[in-house]
């Protein structure tokens, strides 16, 4: 599953409108206004002619910071956010974000250091302490390198594993880039854990069977035994992985969950007889992410995202990069649609004659 994470310090400033609304200056009170709203182009534009008045204002530059991330502009944002440090060393909301974004582009030392010097002055605070454990558990771990594929593992008892998830993740990864027709880059890097040890690190419900944020995720106890199931979940967290790596954001939770099962490949006639007997749901209800459902209900909603997405990659073949990438620049789900001349009213026929169709 597609882990759709916020990173903390985003809070701290969405949260704190009332706080920053008692500065001086307008720019933070407006900016923190538009950062609420989720309009991250007009908050951007706030605080930049913000800054032409108060350069040295700490907060300005972290409303900055904030507003590049969720822009997508992450070199940007981390540049404000080092400002608004140096500025203000004890700014702790501009130290959670900065952490994060080190972590998120695999900077794993960075991160730990930001954070400890975080919590140097603020000991209780329990977010930045929790973050701190995991990532020092992490960076603990052994690792194996191969080729664009980083694996974190504990010991001589998932040595073993971790060379054959390298094998299964260099394969599905040329199977995968030809289905979506584009062939992400990005470095992956792949962690394993105890089950205990990824609920922690992740938050995922119990029926998940693996994760992917800025990472993948996998509880292992027990993987060689059940090898088949373990290279398919891989495989499915790679594709959320390849299709974040053509774009990190913009894409509603069910079609991110949608392509990865129809990559795996998932079996759609399946998952469209299951559909007769079960209550549909809209797909806008499934955009935010599916781990709030409990197992039964996760089950409808990968079944009908599988379903939608089988539609949306039959028609448009080797153009499904070309609509990641759209959806990725900001377009909306209708509009990327209809560059390839796919309406909504089509993909909700695909998805009725998949279940209707004869078995």
């Amino acid at each position: 599953m597609v882990l759709h994470r916020v990173a903390v310090a985003i809070a701290f400033v969405v949260g704190s409108v009332t706080a920053v609304a008692a500065q001086a200056s307008r720019a933070e009170q407006v900016g923190a206004q538009a950062l609420r709203d989720g309009d991250a182009d007009r908050a951007a534009a706030v605080f930049a002619e913000g800054l032409q008045h108060y350069p040295a204002n700490p907060n300005l530059h972290f409303g900055a910071g904030v507003a590049a991330h969720l822009r997508g502009r992450d070199g940007e944002a981390r540049a404000a956010l080092e400002k608004a440090l140096e500025l203000e060393p004890q700014f702790i909301g501009a130290a959670a974000l900065y952490g994060e974004l080190a972590y998120e582009h695999g900077d794993v030392d960075l991160a730990i250091q930001t954070y400890e010097r975080a919590l140097a002055y603020a000991p209780t605070n329990q977010n930045l302490a929790s973050r701190l454990s995991l990532w020092r558990a992490e960076a603990s771990k052994e690792r194996r390198l191969d080729g664009r594929f980083s694996i974190a593992f504990d010991g001589p008892a998932e040595s073993r594993l971790a060379a054959h998830a390298t094998a299964a993740l260099q394969s599905s990864y040329w199977r995968l880039g030809k289905a979506l027709g584009a062939y992400p880059a990005d470095s992956i890097a792949v962690v394993f854990y105890t089950r205990e040890d990824f609920t922690a690190a992740t938050g995922a419900p119990e029926w998940a069977g693996g994760a992917f944020d800025t990472r993948i995720r996998m509880p292992v106890r027990g993987a060689l035994a059940v090898q088949a199931q373990f290279d398919r979940i891989l495989t499915h967290e790679l594709a959320h992985a390849m299709i974040a790596g053509l774009a990190k954001r913009g894409i509603p939770a069910w079609l991110h969950e949608g392509l990865a099962s129809y990559l795996e490949p998932g079996n759609v006639g399946a998952a469209a007889l299951r559909l007769r007997n079960a209550q549909i749901v809209p797909l806008s209800d499934l955009e935010d992410g599916f781990g709030d459902l409990s197992e039964r209900q996760a089950r409808v909603a990968y079944d009908e995202s599988l379903l939608a997405a089988s539609v949306i990659a039959e028609r448009l073949g080797p153009n499904l990069s070309l609509l990641i990438e759209s959806l990725g620049r900001g377009d909306d789900l209708v509009a990327a649609l209809d560059q390839f001349g796919v309406t909504i009213a089509d993909l909700e026929r695909g998805m009725t004659a998949r279940i209707r169709a004869p078995r």
